[in-house]
């Protein structure tokens, strides 16, 4: 998932209008917006909008590695619009990403309880608290990810990484096994299952892993990888 895709800006952003354009509308209404007390609305929402656009900038100050920037620009973000959940894990991100994992723990949590419904926020709630060692939390929050989004393989991934440090390996093979049927080709996820068969005790299914592998990449590292993985369980 690039960053960039999630940020969006608002109804009349989504709408295709410019800034500009909202700025015009803004004083076309005129005396109407002000009898009919539209003014106040509109003084209420203009806030929230320039928090909407800071996301958008900090989504890709995050893209280009410059965390400390995005922690600033989300901090106003948060600040002026503090129900908005994409602020939230976007700060969280950006205070993952700079090893701040409490701040980042704080701020994915926010993202939860107003986003209950976003895989995303709880992949990343995760993935914060499997680096701080709070495995049980982290289960939990992979596998409400994986349930939110089936169809995503990534979050089978991150809860198979998590099944293999926890010493269950048939377990995490068979979230791989999701993974693989949703992206077949890819040989990051398939040299994962063959780990984590490996460590089950099936030599055969990982030995079909691994040819899989050499067929998707013959000439790539990966592929190289699979061959000398056979080639040493044939020796044996």
């Amino acid at each position: 998932m690039r960053v960039t895709d999630v940020a969006r800006l608002g109804v009349l952003w989504r709408s295709g209008r410019s800034r500009a354009d909202l700025i015009r509308g803004v004083v076309m209404l005129g005396s109407l917006a002000v009898a009919t007390g539209g003014a106040i609305a509109l003084a209420r929402e203009l806030p929230a909008w320039r928090g909407r656009q800071s996301v958008t900038e900090a989504a890709r100050l995050i893209d280009a590695g410059d965390y400390a920037s995005a922690i600033r620009t989300l901090l106003g973000a948060v600040a002026a619009a503090p129900r908005d959940a994409r602020a939230h894990y976007y700060l969280g991100l950006a205070y993952a990403r700079l090893g701040v994992p409490t701040g980042a723990m704080n701020q994915l949590r926010d993202a939860v309880r107003l986003a209950p419904g976003d895989a995303r926020v709880h992949d990343a709630l995760g993935q914060t608290l499997r680096v701080v060692g709070a495995r049980r939390a982290a289960r939990r929050e992979f596998e409400e990810a994986a349930r939110l989004d089936p169809g995503e393989a990534r979050y089978h991934v991150d809860l198979a990484g998590l099944l293999l440090d926890a010493g269950q390996p048939a377990a995490a093979a068979e979230r791989l096994r999701q993974a693989a049927r949703l992206k077949p080709r890819s040989v990051e996820i398939r040299l994962l299952l063959a780990t984590a068969l490996r460590r089950a005790g099936d030599m055969n299914g990982m030995a079909r892993e691994y040819t899989e592998v050499r067929r998707l990449a013959p000439s790539g590292p990966l592929g190289e990888l699979a061959r000398q993985a056979l080639n040493e369980r044939s020796i044996r």
